[in-house]
């Protein structure tokens, strides 16, 4: 079985980890069907079909099973080895009004929190870091570590074992990873008392492959609601049924058995072609679980499409979404198809609908069910001249616009007119993208470090219809994020600087202001990593402040994994004009010798803009550093350390 550490390091981001998402799945150059459309041209059904007994789901997968065997065996004659056993590889033997305050983490969508590393419960800073939850209370204007527990069960190790997530929902705090040896996704639950004690109170196991992505974030939570997005190989167990998504409580024991199973052949969909092929590259079963965490019981429901093994999925506030290529391939080729999957949050019928090209990455999604529609910002090289701008080597890159009544079974294809053609494409592997008030913004390109470009440029559409407008950028496209109703595109840029171009979306799209900031680069890659508060007052966001961790190691992409970032940097923002604001720097260099047991690598980073109320934080390591805004400069005012203390012998 391959070890988390050479899968994560494999996946450093979608850009990287797209060839890579391949480590331990069936061949797929074996497994990839020629890719055209996506099934026959008839009316859509009102939705996906469901297998209507074990005994149907059963024999489905077993021709799943035989076409792999055939494939695999085909790949071993032609290239005259031993192919690897994938299956064995993979499959491893409110009580507080909560809603009411000001959220500390950069989710993509208004009222679905994602997991991160830190959150906040009223005056208390709840921290994960290294495989251990920390609370910090900020009451009376002080720091104060309170108390920290290991994130797994009592008793239990920690060891092959990686704790990314957390959510906090009322006096529960909730823990997710991935465990090898426990057989899938964790999820450990905790009380958290007024004084911010940690208690233990539970874990469970959810049946899956791993779930990590350098890009998104494998849990949501709406309300009570925790939903998870995981893989499932359908090569996996000793039958076809041990592939279904199951749930089991932590009693000291690993055993596979004990998984039950929560979700039945009703709750498993495929769409039409593919139920008709199942040699069409299908491998996977992507399931959705949504779990209670209000529940003394954790009860939780699932729902599964099988498809094919590469995919983007998007959480909104009303569905869950999944973009999943035919084939098994992922590489956005010559009219390559998909298919995009909606699976309700209010427990109605899943559907699907055919596609083409690929998303850059979660980030590529917009719902907008006031205009009942999902856009998706695609990239490919389409063979439809409606469609096509260049054959060059990147493609195209289209608005994909659905509405949501054109979801059905799965057999029909998007139309032609859905695609709406904005420009040449880049690599897609270093394209950024985000969604800004009714604007989709997207650009590529690197100055300096991997796959350095020349040109780094942006774009800017309006969903409403229009030309895109083309914007140069004098720095690399490494990050694209919200600044109030405006963009912010940001990246290094020549003479080791880091640039802020604020591109206002108001009128004619344009740069509003530009910011560098010399001997620089971004200490983190993440989205959670960036935050801007707007001030109170200021119509739309002109005015406020940003943070986002900086490295003087100018290495322009995933610093998290080489060291801890150098400083928090702040900038002013008044009348959309940037200034500095300064800097909150970190004191400890290297790692603290905290006797770490779990997660001891820091893959989802490991520093934070925070902002509660008038006060301003910066979590870097272990370090909580406070600082104050005071005539448009930030400095520091209070500094905690909250390592925990490594027990040394005494001499007796």
């Amino acid at each position: 079985m391959p070890s988390r550490s050479s899968a994560r390091a494999a996946s450093l981001g979608k850009r990287l980890a797209i060839a890579c998402l391949a480590i331990g799945l069936p061949l797929q150059a074996a497994c990839v069907a020629e890719a055209g459309g996506s099934g026959v041209e008839t009316a859509a059904s009102d939705g996906l079909r469901a297998f209507e007994s074990e005994s149907e789901l059963t024999a489905y997968l077993e021709r799943l099973r035989e076409s792999n065997r055939r494939a695999r065996n085909e790949a071993y004659d032609m290239e005259g080895g031993v192919a690897e056993d994938a299956a064995a590889e993979l499959a491893p033997v409110p009580t507080v009004a909560q809603a009411d305050e000001e959220s500390i983490t950069n989710n993509q969508t208004a009222d679905v929190d994602e997991g991160g590393i830190v959150k906040r419960r009223g005056d208390l800073l709840i921290v994960l870091r290294r495989g251990r939850l920390f609370t910090i209370s900020t009451a009376g204007g002080e720091m104060r570590a309170i108390d920290h527990i290991d994130a797994f069960p009592p008793g239990a190790s920690g060891g092959a074992s990686w704790y990314d997530e957390m959510l906090v929902r009322g006096d529960r705090v909730i823990v997710i990873g991935y465990s090898y040896p426990r057989g899938g996704t964790e999820v450990n639950r905790f009380r958290l008392s007024e004084d911010g004690q940690l208690t233990f109170e539970d874990a469970h196991h959810l049946r899956s492959n791993d779930y990590y992505s350098a890009d998104n974030y494998a849990s949501r939570l709406i309300g009570d609601e925790l939903i998870f997005y995981t893989p499932l190989n359908l090569y996996y167990g000793r039958t076809p049924l041990d592939a279904l998504p199951g749930v089991k409580r932590w009693d000291g024991e690993t055993g596979a058995d004990s998984f039950e199973r929560i979700a039945g052949p009703s709750d498993i969909y495929v769409a039409r072609d593919l139920f008709e092929d199942p040699e069409n590259g299908v491998s996977t079963l992507h399931s959705v679980t949504r779990c209670d965490v209000a529940s003394d019981d954790f009860d939780c429901t699932a729902t599964g499409v099988i498809a094919g093994w590469s995919r983007e999925f998007y959480v909104s506030a009303g569905s869950v979404y999944l973009w999943v290529t035919d084939g098994g391939g992922y590489g956005g080729g010559d009219n390559q198809s998909a298919h995009i999957y909606r699976l309700p949050l209010d427990g109605s019928q899943p559907s699907a609908i055919g596609a083409r090209g690929m998303p850059i990455d979660q980030f590529s999604f917009l719902e907008q069910p006031d205009e009942g529609r999902l856009n998706i910002l695609v990239a490919g090289r389409f063979a439809d001249p409606a469609i096509e701008i260049t054959r060059g080597s990147g493609g195209v890159v289209s608005l994909l616009q659905v509405p949501l009544d054109d979801f059905g079974d799965g057999s029909q294809d998007v139309s032609e007119d859905r695609y709406r053609a904005l420009s040449e494409a880049g690599n897609i592997y270093e394209m950024e993208n985000r969604y800004v008030g009714n604007h989709i913004v997207y650009g590529w390109g690197r100055q300096q470090g991997y796959g350095a470009r020349t040109r780094p440029v942006a774009f800017t559409a309006s969903l409403g219809g229009g030309d895109p407008t083309q914007i140069d950028i004098g720095h690399g496209v490494e990050r694209i994020e919200r600044l109030g109703s405006d963009a912010v595109v940001i990246g290094s840029g020549a003479g080791n600087k880091l640039g802020f171009s604020a591109v206002a979306l108001d009128g004619t799209p344009r740069i509003a202001d530009v910011f560098t900031m010399p001997a620089a680069g971004q200490g983190e890659s993440r989205s959670h990593a960036y935050f801007y508060r707007p001030d109170s007052g200021s119509e739309g966001g002109a005015s406020g402040t940003l943070g986002l961790p900086i490295s003087r190691q100018v290495e322009p992409r995933f610093r998290q994994l080489f060291g801890s970032s150098a400083a928090m940097l702040f900038l002013r923002r008044d009348d959309r004009e940037f200034s500095l604001a300064g800097e909150l720097g970190a004191e400890v260099e290297g790692v603290v010798d905290d006797n770490c047991q779990a997660s001891c690598v820091d893959w989802y980073g490991n520093a934070r803009p925070i902002f509660m109320g008038s006060r301003i934080f910066a979590l870097m390591g272990y370090e909580l550093v406070e600082g104050r805004m005071a005539n448009g400069r930030i400095g520091e005012i209070g500094r905690l350390d909250y390592a925990p203390r490594v027990a040394t012998a005494s001499a007796e």
